[in-house]
């Protein structure tokens, strides 16, 4: 495998071409090859014809004189991850126009949601005609990119354009540096343009600073300032609100409810045989699934009524329809976004989906920050940071299985007390890692907005 690596990276050298064209010809082989997929995606999915022509770069042109910052946010988790930062850019850059574009469909919706009136859109394609298409409309002063999203082209171009660059909330897996590095090693075209002094790196940790080291980034461009996502946790939930979820969803107070959020393929049939074993040993038992994506509803309905269970969508509760209860609809599936927090604020004990599969795991700290007990499958290798700090803090479980899921539920439903222990030493183990936020306006500040009035 080495070898064969080495002797593409000997065959790719030996033509004189830019990287933009390197990677053009590959996205162009990958979509003939995927063409009649993707065509039939378009066809009978709205999902994938959502953005079409952003993704081709369409974008919503720039208008008026105001400079304008980009802030790109691949999905719903880097979007809420963004959102203290993006409201203090607001704040402090109020002479410059923000447009954010994301990769998905549900971020697209939680982006209008909250940045209401701003220039959202579709991230473009990473292909050198559409991105530069992109940049003309845009016309960027400079690059905001939460977490990791170094797009090869975009990159190309943004330093031919001369505009800085910032990767914010930078995390960098070992499996990534991997191809990056390997990218930087065929093209000098693409190491040139990352390495270039203009831009910034603001580390989550210090693994992640190690890591962007050894592609060749310069120390004094890299600053570890943490990880934002924490700063965006909320620590508690208005009593009012708290109350109004628990009449919407009918839940009475000698009720236990388990909450699963960000929910994947392959999990919530697991979850709900065990909820259906545990609704014998508990009675007044209810469970709220929330999936990852909101898209998987039908199929979610459909496990339900297999097991001949009840249940009740989110979205016609809140239209007013009633028949929620743990005698006839214990299970609430939530098919809305941008409430999980509010959500997750009503449970006895919450499961954290994206683990019990192999898929790396989804945000264990947003109901760690609630005081909440939190249970995650084995597979929580995208967030080995957040699972290591809850560990340190024995204020997480983790299960391997089906039948350890059910015991551990049964534990914290079983013994409340020491339930709450683990939500209280998960909630100050969040807390102590916040002001993220402020290092990283701090940078912006200082490399943009007085840089900007110097030069003024």
């Amino acid at each position: 495998m080495c070898r064969l690596k080495q002797r593409c990276v000997f065959i790719i050298k030996s033509f004189p071409i830019c990287m933009p064209t390197i990677f053009d010809a590959f996205y162009i082989t990958a979509l003939a090859f995927g063409l009649p997929y993707f065509l039939l995606k378009i066809v009978i999915n709205k999902r994938f014809r959502a953005g079409l022509l952003h993704r081709f770069g369409f974008i919503p042109a720039k208008t008026g004189k105001k400079p304008c910052i980009w802030i790109h946010c691949a999905s719903v988790g880097e979007v809420l991850t963004a959102k203290p930062l993006i409201k203090s850019i607001e704040k402090e850059f109020d002479g410059f126009e923000i447009a954010l574009s994301v990769n998905t469909n549900t971020g697209f919706s939680v982006a209008k949601k909250y940045f209401e009136g701003k220039r959202i859109f579709y991230f473009p394609l990473d292909v050198s005609w559409v991105v530069d298409k992109a940049f003309n409309r845009i016309k960027p002063q400079f690059i905001l990119l939460i977490e990791l999203e170094i797009w090869p082209n975009f990159i190309t171009a943004a330093a031919k354009k001369q505009i800085p660059v910032v990767l914010v909330n930078a995390r960098i897996s070992d499996k990534s540096a991997k191809w990056y590095r390997l990218f930087c090693r065929i093209s000098g075209t693409f190491l040139k343009s990352l390495l270039r002094k203009e831009n910034l790196f603001c580390a989550r940790t210090q693994a992640d600073a190690f890591r962007l080291k050894e592609l060749g980034i310069s120390e004094t461009q890299i600053t570890v300032t943490g990880n934002m996502k924490y700063d965006n946790i909320v620590t508690g939930i208005p009593a009012n609100t708290r109350e109004r979820l628990l009449k919407l969803f009918e839940i009475e107070a000698d009720e236990k409810v388990i909450v699963c959020g960000s929910t994947f393929e392959g999990e919530e049939i697991i979850l709900l045989r065990v909820f259906k074993n545990l609704c014998v040993k508990f009675g007044k038992l209810r469970l709220i699934i929330a999936p990852r994506h909101i898209e998987r509803v039908s199929d979610i309905i459909k496990q339900i009524a297999s097991l001949g269970l009840g249940y009740a969508k989110k979205s016609s509760l809140d239209k007013g329809k009633k028949g929620a209860g743990y005698k006839g609809n214990p299970i609430i599936v939530v098919d809305t976004v941008g409430e999980l927090s509010t959500i997750y604020s009503i449970a006895d004990c919450v499961f954290v989906g994206r683990s019990l599969i192999p898929h790396g795991g989804q945000n264990m700290v947003e109901p760690a920050g609630l005081a909440k007990p939190v249970i995650v499958g084995p597979h929580t290798f995208n967030f080995k940071e957040e699972v290591d700090l809850l560990k340190e803090a024995d204020a997480i479980l983790i299960v391997k299985d089906e039948h350890s899921l059910s015991k551990a539920i049964t534990y914290l439903l079983e013994h409340p007390e020491e339930s709450g222990e683990i939500g209280r030493r998960a909630q100050l183990a969040v807390t102590k890692q916040m002001g993220v936020v402020n290092r990283n306006m701090h940078i912006l500040r200082e490399h943009f907005l007085e840089e900007r009035t110097v030069l003024l």
